[in-house]
């Protein structure tokens, strides 16, 4: 498999996994319980945090929606991959510079912030490195 092919994998990848979760933190007030004691976090379940959960989850439909179309043909949607690398780097900068509101407001521990970050910050790497390995391909066809 070649580096286009491994982007169009994590894209689709990615796309499945916000699809899912964005429609259950919409429709499911238990899949909502579940994916936040997942995340480790634990909040009150009151009516504005379930609210405010399902607009999460609308925002993260949103981003499946558009990873999905950039799985089709990635060199064709760069900027929509180069959105999800600034959103997962921005997200892990967030997620350490507001670090102290994290653990307050959801009870999230040190060590899952930490493998949170691991886990966005090696898709951002990797959505980075396919698409430079894809666009360096194109750029640069074998004879």
């Amino acid at each position: 498999m070649n580096a286009l092919n491994y982007l169009k994998a994590l894209l689709l990848f990615i796309a499945l996994f916000h699809l899912i979760f964005g429609f259950g933190l919409m429709f499911s007030i238990d899949f909502q319980k579940t994916a936040i004691s997942m995340y480790g976090g634990a909040i009150e379940w009151s009516t504005a945090n379930i609210y405010f959960t399902r607009i999460i989850g609308s925002f993260a439909f949103v981003l499946g929606s558009l990873a999905w179309v950039a799985s089709r043909n990635p060199m064709k949607y760069k900027a929509i991959v180069i959105g999800f690398i600034e959103f997962f780097i921005l997200r892990n900068i967030n997620r350490h510079l507001f670090a102290d509101e994290l653990y307050s407001t959801f009870n999230v521990s040190q060590m899952m912030n930490i493998m949170t970050s691991v886990f966005f910050g090696l898709q951002a790497f990797l959505l980075a490195y396919l698409l430079w390995c894809a666009s360096r391909k194109k750029a640069h066809p074998l004879p």
